[in-house]
């Protein structure tokens, strides 16, 4: 039996030499040390990853270094994000820096930009255009007639979609709804309606905000100009009876007037009749006429009496 020296190569290690020489490992191994099977047992070369170590590590990674067992860079290069770092971070991300996990802006947002990938717009109403990041707060404070934290609605003197709109000087403190304009605390004594744009009349306490009706009293000789609501429910009855009696009337005088036309055509139509048959002659009243006529005409003939007397002899 062959005894190896004591200071030559193991038979392990002979086995691992033969091992290497016949199956080859690839050169992206790390060490150039892999098994029979060309899996490389101590890992890759920077930049490669797989059991072989054949596939190259994303692009975009950084340093082009990942994971040797899944592929997944250890970090990204700037303005990438994701497990192989082929997501760009969000364009408004300043220095286009973002988070490699979910893409979130870690630098803060470019200028007018909030939300956690900066995709949303402050408020045009901010002053300088910038706001906070998270909460969306104007830094500065709102331009003119605008208010809140993040310069969305109207101060309290000005309301309409630009805020361009004054509120009613007669609004209590002249304040009013940032979208109608409607008086929200009431209307300064003398003035009632919704935008308190009409003035009281003769009410020294002032008058209701909705009816104009006067508070308290009112001076002697005076009345209040507007009914209280008993009295217009009253009025708004007697004038729907009015129209009623008046649609009545005007439909009945109708139909009178059109019997009375269509009578007064039958009447004349049996007059013409009547005078068409007085006027034209019927074919027995001809003959009795003529009758009479040759009854007169015997009569003025010679008589039997001067027949027999013969004809009259000359002398």
């Amino acid at each position: 039996m062959y005894d190896a020296p004591e200071d030559g190569p193991t038979v392990g290690a002979i086995l691992e030499i033969c091992e290497i020489e016949v199956y080859g490992c690839v050169a992206s191994c790390r060490n150039n040390v892999c098994d029979r099977s060309g899996n490389c047992t101590d890992g890759c070369e920077d930049g490669y990853w797989g059991a072989a170590c054949e596939s190259r590590c994303p692009a975009n990674c950084e340093k082009r270094t990942c994971d040797s067992t899944n592929g997944f860079c250890i970090s990204c290069k700037s303005g990438y994000w994701g497990n192989t770092c082929n997501s760009q971070c969000p364009l408004h991300c300043i220095e286009t820096v973002c988070d490699k996990t979910n893409g979130s802006c870690t630098q803060g947002c470019a200028s007018g930009r909030y939300g956690d990938i900066c995709n949303r717009t402050c408020s045009l109403w901010c002053v300088g255009g910038t706001c906070d990041k998270q909460s969306a707060t104007c830094f500065n404070g709102c331009v003119q007639n605008w208010a809140g934290s993040q310069c969305d609605g109207c101060d309290s003197n000005h309301y309409g979609s630009s805020c361009s709109l004054e509120c009613n000087r007669n609004c209590e403190n002249s304040t009013c709804n940032d979208t109608t304009g409607l008086c929200t605390l009431g209307c300064k004594t003398g003035f009632f309606g919704d935008k308190c744009d009409r003035q009281c009349t003769c009410c020294p306490s002032g008058c209701d905000r909705l009816t104009g009706r006067c508070n308290g009293d009112c001076p002697v000789g005076k009345q209040s100009p507007v009914p209280n609501t008993e009295n217009r429910s009253s009025l708004y009855v007697v004038i729907t009876v009015l129209c009623i009696s008046l649609l009545l009337n005007i439909f009945t005088i109708t139909w009178i007037s059109r019997n009375k036309a269509c009578k007064r055509q039958d009447v004349n139509e049996e007059e013409k009749k009547d005078t068409d048959s007085i006027s034209t002659p019927g074919i027995y009243d001809t003959a009795e006429e003529n009758a009479g006529y040759h009854e007169l005409g015997q009569l003025s003939g010679p008589s039997h009496y001067d027949q027999l007397q013969g004809p009259a002899t000359n002398k």
